[in-house]
């Protein structure tokens, strides 16, 4: 006991040095996705005792501000906290699916689960993977669960509450969880009725004889209750964070807010996209190429199951649940009618656990006549090598030039514009960034003039707001912004865009622009300073 208590240290501390070593750069940076920016600005302002959607607004379930200003209380106010939570999660991914790996080959899963858990960690990385997106923290919660419901493969009534817990919380990540949830669910209704059988039927379906119409019934009426009850369990855990984040805006008083911003929202966001399937199938094959390894095996495992592994099919049925898995998290994806890259991520578990099952039970057929070492040797030396050798390179990069060098804005515009602003404003001030990143907020830090700070549901996606847009706007500039921030993109609604202008002819002029974002700075506001210039 004890030493397998080490070894699953030593593994899980592995993955830790490897998530370490290939994000380390990432704690360097101010911004990787603007999706993060506005996660840390609700983080900060729940640390500040301010509820979720009431000072600042965004369409996400509660549980992703939650785990970030976790992150800020614990590790300390700062974009560095949000990177090594990225860090840990990527951890316990790697780390479960490895548990997952052991649990679904008697023989190989222990390569199986290490290779599926490296993958993750590789792979994580592509798709906007570096950033702290939703689909990276809730991946350890979905993992957890299939793990608890791989493990043993007996659904106790404990267990299956449990599974249900976590899988609640995962979906207080992201709503899209709930097509994990459907593949669990499809998967335990599966289990559960296997071991039904074998726990009260086997003895009757080995005598023919006893096969009568009673006993049909009888295992029929045990089994639906069975499935009920566990359905009934599993609901119970899974709504459970649901109902204590509605209890605790009820009694707050925003509970309307509160539905309005996870539900409403998204209900109108989805119903304004069009699905397109020449997008998606732009998409699908930018995934292919961008993750060629992964994808390979994933066309291969049929070849792998019914050609080289059809006389042996009932002992590989958990490569048909990953495959299950797999296709339900795809369902996700198409659901979202936004192929944005980071959705990808969703089927990131279950691929990595299909290629790692593959290409281990490929390499090491029975019939085998090259040395499978030097075979898995070159199947992954590129995907890993070129993974190592790049994020060397870029550590090594950020080390020189943030501490070596001592140039604290290198490749960080977000923070030379925010070290800019500093220089010329107070923290009491307003700035307004209308089509920039957010995170300048937080980096001044000063304050924001409107609890819609993400900068597209102002100027982009106005149909799911309760407010009308040019009143918002109006409102901001009542405060007078000292400075408003404009990048140099055609991302703005016609009306808005015209509103704004005139409010710039009329109160701004275009102080300087760093690297495509303007900075324009209210007339009048004390004497014109030299501006840094053009960069």
């Amino acid at each position: 006991m004890t030493k397998q208590i080490n070894q699953k240290l030593i593994i899980f501390v592995s993955f830790l040095l490897l998530s370490f070593f290939l994000r380390f750069w990432t704690l360097f940076v101010s911004v990787l996705d603007k999706d993060e920016s506005i996660y840390i600005l609700i983080a900060d302002s729940l640390l500040n005792n301010n509820l979720p959607y009431i000072e600042i607004w965004d369409t996400k379930p509660p549980g992703i501000f939650i785990l970030f200003s976790l992150a800020m209380l614990i590790l300390g106010n700062s974009i560095v906290s949000i990177r090594i939570l990225s860090i840990i999660a990527t951890t316990f991914t790697s780390y479960f699916l490895y548990m997952i790996g052991r649990n679904i080959d008697e023989k190989q899963g222990e390569k199986i689960g290490l290779l599926a858990g490296s993958l993750y960690g590789i792979f994580s990385l592509h798709n906007d993977g570096t950033a702290a997106n939703a689909e990276i923290l809730f991946a350890p919660f979905v993992t957890g669960a299939f793990l608890l419901l791989f493990q043993n493969q007996k659904l106790s009534n404990i267990k299956v509450f449990l599974i249900g817990i976590i899988l609640g919380m995962g979906m207080q990540i992201k709503y899209l969880v709930i097509m994990d949830v459907l593949a669990l669910v499809l998967l335990g209704s599966w289990l559960k009725k296997a071991e039904l059988n074998k726990r009260e039927y086997g003895k009757a379906i080995n005598n023919l004889s006893a096969l009568t119409k009673g006993n049909f019934s009888l295992v029929f009426n045990h089994l639906t209750f069975s499935l009920l009850r566990f359905y009934l369990i599993l609901g119970a855990g899974i709504i459970l964070p649901a109902i204590i984040i509605g209890t605790i805006y009820h009694f707050s008083g925003y509970f309307d807010e509160y539905i309005y911003a996870t539900l409403m929202a998204n209900s109108k966001y989805i119903g304004i996209l069009n699905f397109s399937w020449s997008d998606f199938l732009n998409r699908l094959i930018k995934q292919i190429l961008g993750n060629i390894l992964l994808w390979l095996c994933f066309f291969w495992s049929p070849i792998y199951l019914f050609v080289f592994a059809r006389k042996k099919l009932r002992q590989e049925r958990n490569l048909i649940y990953l495959f299950l898995w797999f296709c339900c998290a795809f369902l996700a994806v198409l659901l979202s009618k936004r192929f944005y890259n980071h959705y990808f991520l969703q089927l990131l578990p279950p691929l990595s656990l299909i290629s790692g099952y593959v290409i281990i039970k490929s390499v090491y057929l029975p019939q085998k006549q090259f040395n499978p070492h030097i075979i898995l040797f070159l199947i992954l030396i590129y995907p890993f090598g070129q993974a190592g050798y790049n994020k060397l390179t870029k550590n090594w990069e950020f080390i020189y030039y943030r501490s070596i060098q001592k140039i604290d804005t290198w490749d960080d515009r977000e923070a030379l514009i925010a070290k800019y602003l500093r220089e010329r404003i107070k923290s009491t001030d307003y700035i307004y960034v209308v089509n920039y990143q957010p995170i300048i907020y937080y980096l001044v830090p000063t304050k924001i003039p409107t609890k819609y700070a993400f900068p597209s549901v102002l100027t982009a996606l106005s149909q799911i707001l309760p407010i009308d847009p040019l009143q918002e706007l109006d409102k901001i500039m009542a405060k007078n912004p000292s400075y408003i921030l404009l990048a140099e993109k055609d991302n703005i609604a016609p009306e808005y865009r015209n509103m704004l202008n005139q409010y710039l002819k009329a109160n701004y002029f275009r102080e300087t622009t760093i690297k495509n974002v303007g900075l324009y700075r209210r007339i009048g506001l004390g004497n014109r300073e030299q501006g840094i210039g053009n960069r």
